[in-house]
């Protein structure tokens, strides 16, 4: 009856807790105390890279005809026809070359129209979004120039 009694003791309890501790002390130190892994951390895109992928975020305050979006060495970004009026976004790989970008934006809306605005979000991955206008009515053309601090 010795044996029954002591199962039944406060004792046991705590010696089955701590028991059970212990044996939980073993892995939970390897993971705790073992040497950092090396993680390099995540860096932002290099600034002389040519290209880098973007979103391009296009909002009109009206319907137009045809929206066309160019770099300054005369490859197309963005072709749309009929868009409608309000947001839109757009993937697309920006020539980046020391944190400049130079975009061409032509609009065209119908002769009607009146005076509108055409605004042009450039969101490169790893930099802060940046936005310019155009204002306008009729056939548009606007050169809109982006610029982010380089470290």
């Amino acid at each position: 009856m010795s044996g029954l009694r002591w199962l039944q003791s406060p004792l046991a309890g705590t010696a089955c807790v701590l028991a059970g501790l212990g044996l939980l002390a073993i892995p939970l130190r390897k993971l705790t105390s073992a040497a950092p892994s090396r993680v390099m951390p995540s860096a932002q895109p290099a600034v002389s890279s040519a290209e880098i992928p973007a979103v391009l975020r296009l909002r009109l305050l009206i319907p137009a005809q045809r929206v066309v979006v160019t770099s300054a060495d005369g490859t197309v970004l963005l072709d749309l026809r009929d868009p409608m009026a309000g947001v839109s976004e757009h993937d697309a790989v920006i020539p980046f070359a020391m944190g400049q970008l130079e975009l061409d934006l032509q609009a065209d809306f119908p002769i009607e129209s009146p005076a509108t605005a055409v605004f042009l979000t450039v969101m490169p991955d790893g930099y802060e979004d940046q936005t310019r206008h155009a204002i306008g009515n009729g056939r548009m053309t606007a050169p809109l120039h982006y610029e982010w601090p380089t470290p």
